[in-house]
């Protein structure tokens, strides 16, 4: 199920039965997506920083700070699109659904290229930590 389909469908009413869908997923997605945030912030980003700090490379600072603002802005995004779904009557009219669902679609495709942009510094930088414990205990 995903929010294009809301998009596709004539039948209000099927629309709403897929909104309140997708509102469970995504309450299932915000609690994962909050523990990997946290994670991220008190182990990971912290460990690379400081193992990084002290290399003669550029900082990794500001690549992380984007990555904030991005994931900020994305769940900015979802929590729109949760309080528009307590805005929404029983009898509603198409583009109204339409508008809601934008919200979702907006945060996935923020939240997709975060994740994207996140795999692109992140993995490089703990394949460098790996190669130099590796080149370390060797």
């Amino acid at each position: 199920m995903n929010a294009k389909e809301v998009v596709l469908l004539k039948d209000p009413s099927a629309c709403l039965v897929v909104l309140e869908k997708l509102k469970g997923q995504t309450s299932d997605f915000m609690e994962e997506l909050e523990r990997h945030s946290l994670w991220e912030d008190k182990e990971l980003f912290p460990f690379l920083h400081n193992y990084f700090h002290y290399q003669p490379v550029p900082s990794i600072m500001p690549s992380f700070w984007i990555l904030e603002k991005d994931h900020m802005l994305g769940v900015s995004f979802i929590q729109s699109f949760l309080d528009a779904l307590l805005d929404i009557k029983a009898v509603v009219e198409k583009k109204q659904l339409l508008e809601v669902t934008s919200f979702l679609i907006q945060a996935c495709l923020i939240l997709n290229d975060h994740l994207t942009m996140e795999e692109q510094i992140v993995y490089p930088l703990t394949e460098k930590v790996l190669t130099d414990l590796d080149s370390f205990f060797s």
